[in-house]
């Protein structure tokens, strides 16, 4: 609500516009091509950040789920009920993806009531879009940070190789039109649908989404075999 509160004085800014065109593309990328249009406000000064927030999270709870507790002792209770340990890796997983999409849909309800009232409006269906990219985007980094936690028990691993990743990849993503090599493998990277692909002003296809939420979920499938045979610290 802050940032969008200040719309208004941008909003319909040409010479902001062009200021902004006269930047090095790389940091066009991060900051937008447009801050005077709604989308190009939003996505640039807003959701921009969202890739960094939202892969902390998820992986500082994915950790969390199992190595964290597991190194607090907290796991005794859980594992010694008549339950599957691959059950109950799975049901952690369910829930980290649960608060992402929670943290996902008061991200949208914000942004978008906050564009009602700050004369930013935006097409709920392409918010949406824009926010389930970010969103599933952040489950792919808590799904490794939990698969990694459960296979090896070190929450400080799990949390440094999915919160690492995934913000690296996010680097990658702002130089990538800078550089031809990543230019051709940007394809592979989730967040340039996020970052790179203007979900604010394009129709956001379902595909990036369904295989960052498989690929999430295949970690974690990955990880349950580990797990069930580990020497589990109580």
């Amino acid at each position: 609500m802050m940032l969008l509160a200040f719309f208004p004085l941008l909003k319909g800014n040409t010479a902001l516009g062009d200021l902004m065109q006269s930047l090095p593309e790389s940091l066009r990328a991060l900051a937008g091509d447009n801050l005077g249009t709604p989308a190009g406000y939003v996505g640039g000064k807003l959701l921009s950040m969202m890739p960094i927030l939202l892969t902390v999270f998820a992986a500082l709870q994915g950790s969390a789920l199992i190595a964290g507790q597991e190194e607090r002792g907290w796991l005794e209770f859980p594992l010694a009920q008549p339950l599957p340990r691959a059950t109950l890796l799975l049901g952690r997983a369910a829930a980290l993806l649960t608060m992402l999409l929670v943290l996902g849909l008061v991200l949208f309800l914000s942004i978008w009531l906050a564009g009602q009232v700050f004369q930013a409006p935006l097409p709920a269906g392409r918010l949406l879009g824009a926010v389930a990219l970010h969103t599933l985007g952040a489950w792919l980094f808590g799904a490794l940070a939990l698969a990694i936690g459960a296979a090896t028990g070190r929450g400080g691993l799990a949390v440094g190789v999915g919160a690492g990743l995934g913000i690296g990849l996010v680097v990658l993503q702002s130089v990538a039109s800078q550089v031809q090599l990543l230019s051709d493998l940007a394809w592979l990277n989730p967040w340039k649908y996020a970052l790179s692909d203007l979900p604010l002003e394009h129709a956001v296809s379902p595909t990036p989404l369904l295989i960052c939420l498989l690929l999430g979920g295949a970690l974690v499938w990955i990880a349950a075999p580990m797990f069930g045979k580990r020497d589990v610290r109580g």
